[in-house]
């Protein structure tokens, strides 16, 4: 008996030796790590200040390529995204191409450089959330033209159904549905009410900004382009002025009531920098479309203007015009 508890204590002697050599041991390497990492973020912080241009350049790009693989996919928690959208926000060259804003942005109107013109007659309804750009001959609008900011949200409370506009007659949401096809708020309804409260939730249901939806493209892709457009984007950049509308050609299909299902969807963003240029990203999401990566989807100001018939910025310098809207940005902002 004597001889076995002689034999438990030399083993458990024996166990506390080694934890005691491997936590030092634990320690050093973590040590080794932690050092190795410094010298290699000043090393590069080092090559950044005081290489060439064309190396910063350089090392801008391919930190642009490595943090945005890492925030695009849908499964990355919010917090990591927001924590590499900020790291992405602080490189210089991520702000991507920009023109000469000149005098814009100093006027509080949710237009940024002028009204789209349009091939097609078009109503200019005025709210005090936002400019409706309507095809009255379509029942549609062409374009919704708001503007949001990273100000302190309104808690405003959503209504649940829609409100006739009695600018526009014989316009009821009811036309607007039929099998998978329901009436759905292009310009969506909270951040309208988060940026202008109960006026904005309400003009957000007026029947003047739906249009006909299937559940799995409001739910899916709309959704999630208006989660990044309108509530990511204003709290990174403070100030984004966004349009959307609805896509419809001679040959989209029509419902009983005789208003046409849009073949598509666009968004557009401007932005401007901190030193006033003026900056966009344009979104073209097709009402079949399956998958609900933005990166997808992203188009250039001309190809919106082409399905539309519209033609946005109409006050900027023709050849900063197109410039800007000739350009597709290679990844989200």
């Amino acid at each position: 008996m004597a001889a076995k508890k002689r034999a438990t204590k030399k083993r458990t002697t024996a166990r506390k030796r080694a934890r005691s050599k491997t936590k030092p041991e634990g320690r050093s390497y973590l040590r080794t790590v932690f050092i190795v990492l410094l010298l290699l973020i000043c090393g590069l912080a080092a090559a950044y200040y005081f290489g060439s241009f064309a190396l910063r350049t350089q090392m801008e790009r391919v930190a642009i390529q490595a943090i945005n693989a890492a925030r695009t996919p849908e499964w990355m928690p919010r917090p990591i995204t927001s924590l590499l959208n900020r790291g992405y926000d602080a490189i210089p060259g991520s702000q991507g191409l920009a023109v000469e804003g000149g005098e814009l942005g100093h006027e509080e109107s949710p237009l940024i450089a002028g009204v789209p013109q349009s091939k097609s007659p078009i109503r200019v309804l005025h709210n005090k959330s936002y400019i409706n750009l309507f095809n009255e001959k379509e029942r549609q609008a062409s374009c919704i033209a708001f503007k949001l900011s990273n100000s302190d949200r309104q808690d405003a409370a959503v209504p649940d159904g829609f409100f006739e506009d009695p600018r526009i007659k014989q316009l009821r949401a009811r036309d607007m549905q039929l099998g998978k096809w329901t009436p759905k708020a292009i310009a969506p309804p909270a951040a309208l009410a988060g940026e202008f409260g109960e006026v904005g939730a309400n003009e957000a249901h007026l029947v003047t900004n739906l249009a006909p939806m299937s559940a799995k493209f409001s739910e899916g892709v709309w959704q999630r382009l208006m989660q990044e457009t309108t509530v990511n984007y204003p709290n990174r950049f403070g100030e984004v002025w966004v349009y959307v509308g609805s896509v419809i050609s001679k040959d989209s299909l029509k419902l009983e009531s005789g208003i046409r299902i849009p073949d598509s969807f666009y968004a557009i963003v401007f932005d401007l920098t901190d030193t006033g240029a003026l900056r966009a990203i344009a979104f073209l999401a097709p009402q079949d479309a399956e998958d609900t990566a933005l990166q997808n989807y992203i188009s250039s100001i001309a190809q919106i203007e082409k399905v539309t018939g519209l033609k946005f910025l109409p006050e900027v310098d023709y050849h900063a015009c197109e410039v800007l809207s000739g350009a597709a940005s290679p990844q989200l902002w």
